[in-house]
């Protein structure tokens, strides 16, 4: 029995290798059947994931160049102040850009005698010396307020969009000479036209001007109308300064014009001047008219704010904007 027993170990041995490497080779099998599995369920379930959509971006969305204000800030309201409580001399507008982007060039003098220039654009400018230190000046906001009559909120925008210049411009009023005036020789041309409203000038008031003089309303020398053919009323201060820089070179050459209907003036020869447009510049670097109008060039501060005064004299002499 012991030579039996010897006889079948080996044959047993050899089973139980052969059951182990089978058991071997099914679990491997079964593994890298449940890999293969696994693996093609990811890749089906990333071709199942969409594709991101590229960005759109807008063309024709309209970009503001300087930065939105939601509301006017308070230093806004110092200069806004003085732009319309002091007053200032339209003598020309030039109105340009494109019926897209339209823009407006306005020339305009203040108490002083300077003549300064505003553009209306999509970022406005002003080549008064408070502008070109990056401010927002008072004849900026003049312009936008009394000459174009502009919404306010758009008044102390640093920048305009195209819709927002082509809403001002299709609001405002038109510029000096473009108003659409026929100039005839009729004698219904030639009545003159009821004092009221605002002067194509200054854009102040009419009678509010006759009232501050003391005149009565059957008195008013303060105001001429053009006898040429509109007969639009306008301040005789207004019309000086107009004429003034009407009449241009060194011996005052040039017809002095209605700054309304752009006939050649009739009557108030005493406010037809010659004066001189073309003159030198004086320290600030801008041609003055007060001593041929008769101005006092010194400004009045009495409606700046506080910290003003505190400006040095030197630098009062230099700018004054």
């Amino acid at each position: 029995m012991g030579v039996q027993t010897d006889q079948t170990l080996p044959s047993e041995g050899r089973s139980t290798r052969k059951r182990t490497r089978e058991a071997l080779e099914n679990d491997g099998s079964s593994s890298s059947s449940a890999g293969h599995h696994a693996s093609s369920s990811s890749q089906s379930y990333a071709k199942a994931s969409p594709p991101k959509r590229p960005k759109i971006t807008d063309v024709s969305e309209e970009k503001r160049l300087r930065r939105f204000r939601t509301h006017a800030p308070q230093a806004f309201y110092d200069v806004y102040d003085r732009a319309t409580s002091q007053r200032f001399f339209v003598l020309g507008r030039t109105r340009c850009g494109t019926d897209h982007s339209p823009e407006e060039v306005v020339e305009l003098t203040g108490s002083t005698g300077n003549i300064y220039h505003v553009h209306i654009a999509q970022q406005p400018t002003c080549d008064c010396p408070h502008a070109l230190a990056g401010n927002q000046c008072k004849h900026w906001l003049f312009v936008m307020s009394r000459v174009l009559h502009a919404r306010f909120d758009l008044i102390y925008q640093l920048a305009l969009l195209d819709s927002e210049l082509r809403e001002i411009f299709a609001n405002a009023p038109p510029p000096l000479g473009e108003s659409g005036t026929v100039t005839t020789s009729s004698q219904d041309s030639k009545k003159r036209k009821p004092i009221e409203g605002d002067c194509p000038i200054c854009f102040d008031q009419l009678l509010a001007a006759v009232e501050a003089e003391g005149s009565s309303k059957r008195d008013h020398s303060t105001i001429v109308w053009c006898r040429a053919a509109c007969g639009q009323n306008m301040h005789k201060q207004c019309f000086r300064m107009w004429s003034a820089t009407k009449k241009t070179g060194s011996r005052g050459e040039g017809n002095v014009t209605c700054p309304f209907c752009r006939s050649q003036w009739m009557g108030d020869d005493d406010l037809v001047k010659d004066i001189n447009r073309d003159g030198p510049l004086n320290c600030e670097g801008y041609v003055n008219v007060a001593d041929q109008l008769g101005i006092d060039p010194q400004r009045d501060h009495s409606s700046y704010s506080s910290w003003y005064s505190g400006y040095s004299r030197n630098y009062r002499r230099r700018y004054r904007w």
